[in-house]
């Protein structure tokens, strides 16, 4: 029994951390050396009972966390992270500990190479889930309490220049495409309100459309001359009668997804020559540029519809010839 189970820790081990083959000799001998004082016997564990027992407090925690209004994008990451954690360690929610969290998220950034900024993600879903766990006395005590964050590179996320986005416009081939790239940058919407939107949902008059964001929230986002223009000459040039705002330019002229509209941007970009082309980098490039104009903070966080201030202010970034404009200004008064 001392053999299978050495022969199962060394399988686990190159899988989980990527052993190589002296590593792999080192632990067998270390095993060899410990088990000469035990007898190892194998034992039925009932790991139905115990998934049974997690996944009935996870689905709970999932419906909790939905009539808050999280993004169903995000419940899934929610479940997948959970479901992947409980697995691994196939024990009682009670007799999960702080060291527990520590190795599985060790192993994983080393087997996965994932970054610093996805695992830190994957600490948030676990604190998030043990706090809730323990605040509901569903556990005595929280193991993800004395997880610190982790540090993560904090990497200046660029708007598009005035140059990128008048380069975007001209790769534009089709009406849709013409009329997103400004309704995007327009309303700053995101990509999962974008794609939710209707055709009635547009009041041209007033150039507004009423959207529905994260945790339901509802607000009004505007439309520039030039989106309203385009918009309306997409919509009057449609054959379909679909009610969605935008959908493929070929039958049976469905409604737009995430991941089709994020294709959509990534091709005009290859075309346009710009780099990192996506449906987000619109709504940093508004913020960003409305703030330049003259529009205060809290403004912005409005448009955005932010919870926060402290959220708005990643998303803005500060034009650098600005900042060097000023400090020459003010060092030579």
């Amino acid at each position: 029994m001392n053999e299978k189970f050495i022969t199962e820790v060394l399988q686990m081990a190159i899988g989980y951390w990527n052993l190589d083959q002296i590593q792999c000799k080192q632990l067998d001998s270390g095993l060899r050396m410990i088990l000469q004082k035990y007898e190892v016997k194998e034992c039925c564990t009932d790991i139905m009972d115990i998934e049974k027992s997690y996944l009935q407090y996870l689905q709970i925690f999932l419906i909790r966390k939905k009539t808050e209004g999280k993004s169903d994008r995000t419940l899934e990451q929610y479940q997948l992270h959970l479901s992947k954690l409980l697995q691994y360690l196939n024990k009682p929610l009670d007799k999960i500990t702080e060291d527990d969290l520590f190795i599985y998220l060790a192993s994983y950034k080393k087997s996965r190479n994932v970054s610093n900024t996805y695992l830190d993600n994957m600490r948030l879903v676990f604190s998030s889930f043990f706090t809730w766990l323990n605040n509901k006395g569903y556990i005595h005590k929280n193991p993800a309490i004395g997880l610190e964050p982790i540090k993560t590179e904090k990497k200046i996320k660029k708007p598009f220049s005035d140059e990128e986005l008048e380069k975007l416009r001209r790769a534009c081939t089709q009406d849709r495409d013409k009329a997103l790239i400004e309704f995007l940058y327009s309303t700053g919407v995101r990509a999962s309100e974008l794609i939710a939107l209707n055709r009635n949902d547009i009041d041209f008059y007033d150039k507004n459309a009423i959207v529905y964001g994260k945790g339901s929230k509802e607000r009004e986002v505007y439309l520039t001359a030039t989106a309203s223009l385009y918009l309306k000459e997409y919509l009057e040039n449609r054959v379909d009668t679909n009610e969605a705002l935008f959908v493929s330019v070929r039958k049976p002229y469905e409604r737009l997804t995430v991941a089709g509209l994020e294709n959509i941007i990534k091709k005009i970009g290859v075309i346009a020559g710009v780099e990192k082309c996506h449906p987000h980098r619109f709504r940093r490039t508004m913020a960003t540029n409305v703030l330049k104009k003259g529009a205060q903070l809290e403004e912005v966080k409005e448009l955005l519809s932010h919870t926060k201030l402290d959220t708005t202010m990643i998303y803005c970034t500060v034009d650098r010839e600005n900042v060097k404009h000023t400090h020459q200004k003010l060092m030579s008064a």
